[in-house]
């Protein structure tokens, strides 16, 4: 049988940078006109980059066995979130980080495997990534890949992009994020004690 899990929603591209602190004041006094600098995308390189589709409100996400559309549990979705963390570069003699990109593009992505024996909803696993720290909102996820009893698809599609805007860069100071964990760690000795 073949199997099709789809969500249709925004899709985002989003990057999370380790900046110089030239380039941040050049990201701040510039704003979105630093995307025009240097070569088309080139905000979307690093490791740092998430590619998926926003889950939220407005998110329609659907299972279709063989072509017919299934019940499917959406709390698997959120079995295995991973945290986007300012604090993956503290440990680093990075100052700032940069977060670049879209998150509003409306389209459909499909993730589809083909001649699967034995079905069960319950092997999917999902990458998701909660960004809500980086981003300052609750509940941000993005479902970043799919896979199903732990195979990625056979085939996947990007359907129906209605295009996007970029948004408006922010600048992240390492030294508040060190300082505020610094604060949570003081308070949870406090509490120790």
């Amino acid at each position: 049988m073949n199997i099709t899990f789809e969500i249709i929603g925004q899709s985002c591209d989003l990057a999370l940078h380790p900046v110089s602190p030239q380039t941040a004041e050049a990201i701040r006094s510039k704003g979105r006109e630093i995307y025009a600098e240097k070569y088309m995308n080139w905000w979307r390189k690093g490791n740092t980059r998430t590619f998926g589709m926003r889950l939220g409100s407005d998110s329609l996400v659907r299972l279709f066995v063989d072509g017919r559309q299934a019940e499917l549990d959406e709390n698997l979705l959120y079995r295995d979130v991973t945290t986007i963390r300012r604090r993956m570069y503290l440990n680093s003699k990075a100052k700032y980080l940069a977060v670049l990109g879209y998150d509003d593009e409306w389209c459909a992505f499909k993730w589809i495997w083909h001649d699967v024996k034995n079905f069960d909803p319950a092997k999917f696993s999902f990458q998701v990534l909660n960004w809500d720290r980086v981003m300052k909102t609750q509940g941000y996820n993005v479902v970043d890949n799919v896979f199903y009893d732990g195979h990625l698809a056979d085939d996947d599609s990007w359907c129906n992009p209605s295009g996007f805007t970029l948004i408006d860069p922010m600048i992240i100071d390492l030294a508040d994020v060190r300082r505020e964990v610094e604060a949570e760690q003081a308070g949870d000795s406090k509490k120790a004690a």
